[in-house]
Formats: structure tokens, C-alpha cells, sequence
């Protein structure tokens, strides 16, 4: 069976060789179009400086933000915290303030944060839209405000990066390169796996990287302590020792809890100057208002 899955692969990737040696001068053509509509559609990420692919508009980016708030409603609705509880008013309060120093503070954004409570593991996510979840058991390991900050610009820095779109734009590139994989090599699971590999997880890890950057700049500019997000990467580095949860950096979407620290120590100082910078004239008004105007949120 392994000699014919070979002998197979081996006519698929002549028969492919035959197919560009007939039509050269089209996928020459092809390549080229191609080449210029990528170069095109390269924009600079305002917050980094980072070029990247983009071709989603902010109108398709806001429906999928919809469609990914029904289903998280679906399947979590019956387990969210009432707006009175002490919780949503706590992750409500810190996201004034995120939101506040964001460009996400937009009339045309319908703000609402969820706390869901049960046995699930922590975690937290922003979505195009506005939309915030938040799982309580991330609430107890964020003990401090500062801690909560750091998750929560984080997850908001994602938006402001339109992190969303971007990796939408990159699917039909996927898509291509898994066809051209699936020819040559005839294995759908490695295809899978070297795409991931090369492509995929390179990327999720350079956009959480940035998540982390600018989510930092941005606790501190809303005058939370930068060092909080450093507190919160060791306590996770801690639980990753006592539960075993550790993997290897390259092969997860997150850049490992210790990368994360140090890349997080380097910026400190940035984020500290920011801080002492904005929060001595900011902090009476932040403090009374929640953010650099008032930010309406739905809690329901």
C-alpha cells in the first residue's frame, strides 16, 4: 500500500510537470497578475509598522464578527452573569477605559461586555463589533485591575489591528497553497500540518505579538500599570509548570508564557513613559468618566 500511495503521488506530480510545461505562458501570466494584485493590496498595520496582506473590508469583518456573537451566544448565553453582578461591572469599568484610549472609541461601535460564569477554562475574547466575553476563571486568576487590563487591551488590541481581517484575507492564499501541496505530495494530513507549520502558526504568533505591544502602550495610556501584564504572563508560566500545559513555541498559535514576558520586560519602559506621560494630567478625568469620553455599553 505504501509502494502504490507513492507510485500514485509520483503520476500525480508528472502529470502535473506535463500540465505547466503545456500551458507555461498563461500560469507565467497567472503568477504575474498575481504577484501585482498581492503587491496592491500590502498596507501598513498604523500601530507597528508591520506591511501585510489585506483584502477583507471592515463591512465584511463587522458580519463575521456577527455571525461568531450568535454563536458564542448559542452556545454560552444560558451561563452569563447578569449586568448588576459584581463581575461585569468590574471587566465594564476596565474596558471604559481601554476603549477609551483605543480608535475603537467610535459612535458606530455598540460596546457590550458578558462575564460567563461555569466550569470552563479562562479565557477572553473581543470580537469585530465590539462584542467582549469574558470567562469568569480568567477573573480569578486576574486579581488585580492591572491584570485584568492587560487581558483585556490585548484582546482589544486585536480589533484595532483588524487582527480578524487580516486573517481572513489570508485564506484564499491557503487555499492555493494547499491545492499546489495536495498535487505534488498527495497527503492531505502533512499538507495540513506543513501548511500550518510554515504559514499559519508564524502568523498567529506575529499578530499576538502585536496584540501584546500595542495592548500594553494601550493599559498604560489608559493608566494602568504596565507591569501588570508581566505579573499576569508569570502566573500563567507558573500553571503551565504545575498542570503540564507547556508546548513547544512553534507549534502554538500563542508565543510561549516565558517569550512573552521577555518581549513584554522590553517594551516596559516604553509603556511606563507612556504612562507617567498621560496619567498625571488624565488620571482625576479617567478616574470620573472612564475614558477619554463616555463609552455607552449594552451589559444585556
Amino acid at each position: 500500500m505504501i509502494y502504490n500511495s507513492f507510485k500514485g503521488a509520483r503520476s500525480r506530480h508528472h502529470t502535473f510537470l506535463g500540465f505547466i510545461q503545456a500551458h507555461k505562458r498563461q500560469i507565467a501570466y497567472t503568477g504575474a497578475g498575481l504577484s501585482l494584485f498581492y503587491v496592491a493590496n500590502l498596507e501598513k498595520v498604523p500601530q507597528s509598522g508591520r506591511y501585510r496582506f489585506m483584502i477583507v473590508p471592515r463591512s465584511i469583518e463587522m458580519k463575521v464578527g456577527n455571525m461568531a456573537y450568535r454563536q458564542t451566544m448559542s452556545q454560552f448565553g444560558m451561563y452569563l452573569l447578569p449586568p448588576s453582578s459584581r463581575d461585569v461591572r468590574r471587566v465594564s469599568k476596565v474596558m471604559r477605559k481601554i476603549i477609551g484610549v483605543s480608535e475603537l472609541n467610535r459612535d458606530d461601535i455598540n460596546w457590550e461586555v458578558n462575564v460567563i460564569n461555569g466550569d470552563f477554562p479562562p479565557n477572553a475574547f473581543v470580537l469585530p463589533g465590539g462584542k467582549v466575553f469574558v470567562f469568569r476563571s480568567m477573573l480569578n486568576i486576574c486579581r488585580t485591575d492591572d491584570e485584568l487590563a492587560a487581558v483585556l487591551s490585548h484582546e482589544t488590541a486585536h480589533q484595532v489591528c483588524r487582527h480578524t481581517a487580516e486573517s481572513l484575507s489570508k485564506a484564499p492564499l491557503r487555499w492555493t497553497l494547499a491545492i499546489l501541496m495536495q498535487v505534488f505530495i498527495g497527503a492531505g494530513g502533512i499538507d495540513n500540518l506543513l501548511l500550518s507549520i510554515l504559514f499559519e502558526l508564524p502568523a498567529s504568533r506575529q499578530m499576538e505579538r502585536e496584540a501584546d505591544e500595542v495592548g500594553v502602550k494601550m493599559l498604560a495610556k489608559a493608566c494602568y500599570n504596565p507591569r501588570g501584564a508581566v505579573n499576569l504572563w508569570k502566573k500563567m508560566l507558573r500553571m503551565e509548570a504545575q498542570q503540564g500545559q507547556s508546548i513547544p513555541e512553534f507549534l502554538s498559535t500563542h508565543p510561549a508564557s516565558q517569550s512573552r514576558i521577555e518581549d513584554m520586560q522590553k517594551i516596559l519602559p516604553i509603556a511606563e513613559q507612556i504612562k507617567e506621560d498621560t496619567c498625571p494630567q488624565a488620571n482625576q478625568f479617567l478616574d470620573f468618566f472612564g475614558a477619554s469620553r463616555p463609552v455607552e455599553f449594552e451589559l444585556d
